[in-house]
């Protein structure tokens, strides 16, 4: 009699053993991705893919999804929660309207999951990288002369959409002169272009060369002209 509980108390240590340490193959891993952004003169939601493998021996999990931008600075995180029975695969959404910095930003999905006895692991899924860039500029320039040393300078300028490239509206253009070799701004001109254009009138003589350039601002990228030589 005295015999048996030194026999039972080994397995029933073991058997303790087994049932925490069986719940220790539960885990959380997964991936993030996006695509690159444009950005444009309204605000648009951006959508971040998130896709995780839950393993069987998991009680819940929770995923926080948050951007970094190329400054360091962090976007209020998204949090799913399985508690409220989310899919393991989704999207989430952050938003850019267009006076973001350019450059490279950085997805960082961070998390835990629990598991018998009510165990907190935390995880990180691997980061992702996406580009963020002003909107691309075509710029063209044309010429008429107006007799008497005077000329019509007429630059067109298109801006990429989410449907390709448009006129734009609000895009500030100078145009400039080649002088010994070297473009000059043409002084005294402030153009702006109005429904894709933005017209002058210049003096010069026949000889001379223009091109119109679009300045680097906010969210629009820079372009210049082919160069037009007067007649």
């Amino acid at each position: 009699m005295l015999s048996l509980p030194r026999l039972i108390l080994p397995v029933a240590l073991a058997a303790t053993s087994l049932a925490i340490a069986a719940p220790a193959s539960a885990d959380v891993t997964g991936t993030t991705s996006t695509q690159d952004v444009v950005l444009l003169d309204h605000c648009q939601r951006h959508p971040i893919s998130y896709d995780l493998a839950v393993s069987p021996g998991t009680l819940l999990w929770r995923l926080e999804v948050q951007v970094a931008d190329p400054l360091g600075r962090t976007s209020e995180g998204t949090v799913i929660n399985s508690s409220t029975n989310p899919t393991t695969s989704g999207t989430v959404e952050v938003t850019f309207c267009g006076s973001e910095p350019a450059g490279t930003y950085t997805v960082r999905a961070t998390g835990f999951y629990e598991l018998l006895p009510v165990v907190q692991l935390p995880f990180a899924l691997p980061e992702t990288s996406f580009e963020v860039r002003p909107a691309a500029t075509r710029t063209t320039l044309s010429t008429t002369s107006l007799g008497h040393g005077r000329y019509l300078l007429t630059a067109k300028v298109r801006k990429e959409t989410e449907r390709g490239f448009g006129r734009a509206n609000g895009v500030q253009v100078r145009l400039e002169r080649l002088v010994s070799g070297t473009w000059k701004r043409v002084r005294g001109l402030a153009l702006t272009a109005t429904h894709g254009r933005a017209v002058a009138r210049v003096d010069g003589r026949p000889g001379q060369r223009l091109r119109a350039v679009v300045t680097a601002r906010n969210n629009v990228a820079g372009s210049t002209s082919a160069p037009v030589r007067l007649r």
